[in-house]
């Protein structure tokens, strides 16, 4: 009898364990492209309005690591800020008024989907030196150094009604 009730604990343990799983899955399925957690620092500023920021990014094969971390790059200089690293970086981000990321979800899905518009303003710098972490067998943590136009990714929040114009006062 007390075999059965061990059986049973551990069938329901892992019944357990494989429903939060999956229902994780989907949350992260739902999220679509906000990314809650990531390392950014800056590494000093361009003279044409651009940040150099190092920033990692995760994913399944080395690739998908940079693309999230360029993503990641624009997503910290829109709503996060930099905080971290040398002076320099604008410490405040770019909106920082809370809301404005649902209430233009929208804009933003398209923004940061796969090869959307944000990579119109973030490119890789310096000779192409990638930080390179295995996690595990199936993921990559990569670190690399990017430029994001800051001055221009303004005048797109701006012009898509996002910004208030700053010549049009507060």
């Amino acid at each position: 009898m007390n075999l059965k009730n061990v059986m049973l604990a551990t069938l329901v343990f892992f019944l357990f364990s494989f429903a939060t799983e999956a229902q994780t899955k989907k949350q992260r399925a739902a999220a679509g492209y906000i990314i809650s957690n990531y390392e950014v620092e800056c590494m000093g500023t361009g003279m044409d309005g651009t940040q150099l920021i190092k920033v990692w990014g995760f994913g399944r094969k080395p690739d998908d690591a940079i693309y999230m971390a360029k993503k990641n790059a624009v997503h910290a200089v829109i709503f996060k800020g930099i905080l971290g690293g040398k002076p320099g970086c604008m410490t405040r981000p770019l909106i920082n008024q809370p809301g404005v990321e649902e209430k233009h979800r929208e804009y933003f899905n398209s923004f940061f989907a796969n090869g959307g518009r944000y990579l119109n303003f973030v490119s890789q710098t310096g000779d192409g030196k990638v930080d390179r972490i295995k996690v595990s067998n199936k993921d990559y943590k990569i670190g690399i150094v990017v430029a994001v136009m800051h001055t221009q990714l303004r005048a797109e929040l701006e012009a898509a009604g996002i910004l208030k114009e700053l010549s049009r006062g507060f």
